[in-house]
């Protein structure tokens, strides 16, 4: 009889792998409001033959979470600290999503926000964020999202003032009107998710309006390079450092420009950066920044960013 329970137990062993634990993340993506809350969405892919799965959170504290399936149908869930254990039987897809503001700090005007993840991340920032410093340099840049590496990154940025009366969007706040909880075995049945207000409509138009100037602007200045190009297609090198006095450069940006310069007007980012001794963040920042002027392109090349004068 014994040996009967000691041959069940290990197939029961050998099989619960198979209907628990497993699952891939598909994509996490957050949303980085005003006020410092984080809106946090996971895109999570169970195993075959898995019938719940425990993924832990990006933070402790969370509010209005909600758990669906593929078809937008809530499954019951429980959380347990900052594990999620997730219950559903024919479930192909699962998403997450909740609020916290556990994953920014402030530090003066300085905000923070940081996270651990095993996939890269896209981060949405307000439309009024300037980003100030990163650990690591985003796989891609569009409008005022952008993705990150996987791994332990972390992003400061400072948001620029707005005069009075404009609209600043901040994250959805449990006080309004609360959409029906998604759980069913939740260990914390008396919250409720925040929904979202109608000031996200025109912070979205916002943003639109902004990308459309911003693309014009970008148009304009193309169109303006390339007048001063046809005007003038050769300078000598005594010429272009007169040019380089009338902009408010740093040594580094100078010293970037001439060796590009020098090496008849591109180069990769890497070897600028090599000849500066500078490190790839701060590499990445210098070039948006000449970018911004007008004074550079960066642009893939095999893999590679490269960069050329454009003044």
């Amino acid at each position: 009889m014994r040996s009967k329970a000691v041959i069940v137990l290990a197939v029961a062993l050998m099989i619960l792998p198979l209907v628990s634990g497993q699952y891939s993340v598909e994509s996490l993506s957050l949303t980085v409001y005003s006020d410092g809350y984080v809106k946090v969405v996971e895109a999570i892919v169970p195993e075959n033959y898995t019938v719940s799965f425990s993924v832990p959170l990006l933070a402790t504290n969370v509010e209005g979470l909600t758990v669906i399936d593929e078809s937008g149908k809530p499954l019951p869930y429980e959380i347990n600290g900052s594990t999620l254990t997730v219950y559903f039987e024919n479930a192909t897809g699962v998403r997450v999503t909740y609020y916290t503001p556990d994953l920014t700090a402030k530090n003066g005007a300085i905000w923070s926000v940081h996270f651990g993840s095993t996939v890269p991340v896209k981060i949405t920032f307000p439309d009024n964020a300037v980003i100030v410093d990163l650990t690591d340099i985003p796989l891609e840049i569009n409008g005022n999202s952008i993705l990150m590496p996987a791994g332990n990154q972390t992003v400061s940025y400072v948001l620029e003032y707005r005069p009075t009366g404009a609209e600043i969007p901040t994250a959805p706040t449990s006080g309004m009107t609360a959409e029906p909880s998604n759980s069913t075995v939740s260990s914390n049945p008396g919250s409720s998710p925040p929904t979202s207000g109608g000031g996200s409509t025109n912070w979205t138009m916002l943003g639109i309006l902004g990308l459309l100037v911003l693309a014009a602007g970008g148009g304009f200045l193309y169109m303006k390079r390339g007048e001063k190009e046809d005007v003038a297609p050769g300078i000598s090198r005594e010429d272009f450092e007169k040019r380089l006095r009338g902009y408010e450069l740093t040594k580094d940006e100078e010293k970037a420009l001439l060796y590009l310069f020098d090496r008849g007007g591109k180069a990769k980012q890497a070897e600028v950066r090599e000849m500066l001794g500078i490190p790839k963040t701060t590499a990445w920042r210098m070039f948006q920044r000449l970018e911004k002027q007008g004074l550079v392109r960066v642009y893939k090349k095999k893999r590679e960013n490269w960069v050329e004068l454009r003044l």
